[in-house]
């Protein structure tokens, strides 16, 4: 079991310089899509800003999924993956006196563990369906169209 926790710890670290990379460039696509010369044109085309904007606040736009979303994204993984790994080592780790005495964990104990952890991770599994379900359905409308 110690070999898995070792091995999951591995995997993740090898997935961080990925993920730091596709950050990476995202950031240098959405300073590429907001550089000046693209508000240049923009100030010299002969489209009209509503009042509520001036050029300044359309210069300093950010991308809400290249900044904040993807930073939460990440950092929701992270901490999905510290919490998983904290719940392995506490089941595998540090058994108590009553798990050593009947040679392994009741089936009380380990449905408490299944249970914590689903309570913990039950809205990004039901955001990653829906996330999947829609994009079956929008395949579904393409093929019939």
């Amino acid at each position: 079991m110690n070999d898995k926790t070792q091995n999951n710890a591995e995997s993740s670290t090898t997935n961080a310089p990925d993920l730091e990379d596709l950050l990476d460039d995202l950031y240098s696509l959405q300073n590429n899509l907001l550089s000046d010369t693209n508000a240049q044109s923009l100030a010299d085309s002969d489209l009209q800003l509503p009042e509520s904007l001036s050029e300044e606040d359309v210069h300093n736009l950010e991308i809400p999924i290249l900044s904040d979303v993807v930073d939460d994204e990440v950092d929701g993984e992270k901490q999905l993956g510290d919490q998983f790994n904290r719940a392995q080592q506490h089941l595998f780790e540090k058994p108590s006196s009553a798990q050593a005495s009947n040679h392994g964990p009741s089936n009380d104990q380990i449905n408490a563990v299944v249970n914590k952890l689903m309570a913990k991770m039950r809205p990004r599994i039901d955001q990653l369906l829906r996330e999947k379900i829609r994009h079956l359905v929008v395949e579904r409308f393409k093929r019939e169209n």
